[in-house]
């Protein structure tokens, strides 16, 4: 191993690297009764005021998406994939603080009160978070210039 390779050695390590100012917001999607219930933690205002404190400011916002009773219709656009549809499981959208601003206006003018696609896809795992090597985080990360 060369000098210089033991010098950097370790550099790109998750530990090492500067994270990305993140929010955070965890929703659950059940389904009871046949309806559709969205819960979001925490909800919109207190995550803005939340943005509001932090510093640096957030760049990215992570929606953790939790569907425990099946995914219903109003989110299949989250997954294409029947078992998951049909048992439930997890899912993320991860996007820059302007798009989710953005994000959250188009909800609020939604007859239903459920989320919906950013509509520029989900954003790859930044490298400074650790890498992923999912199909969606490498389909989406982008190309070097």
């Amino acid at each position: 191993m060369s000098v210089g390779e033991r010098i950097s050695r370790g550099q790109n390590a998750k530990k090492n690297r500067d994270r990305i100012p993140t929010l955070e917001q965890w929703v659950e999607i059940r389904i009871k009764d046949g309806i559709t219930t969205t819960e979001l933690f925490p909800p919109n205002d207190e995550l803005i005021e939340i943005s509001r404190k932090m510093n640096p400011p957030p760049e990215l916002v992570y929606r953790r998406l939790h569907f425990p009773d099946g995914v219903p219709p109003e989110y299949h656009w989250t997954t294409k994939d029947e078992n998951v549809r049909r048992y439930g499981g997890l899912g993320i959208q991860r996007m820059t603080m302007q798009t989710w601003l953005d994000v959250i206006e188009r909800e609020t003018y939604r007859a239903v009160r459920h989320l919906g696609p950013t509509g520029v896809g989900n954003l790859p795992r930044p490298k400074e978070h650790g890498e992923c090597e999912c199909p969606v985080c490498t389909r989406n990360e982008k190309s070097p210039e």
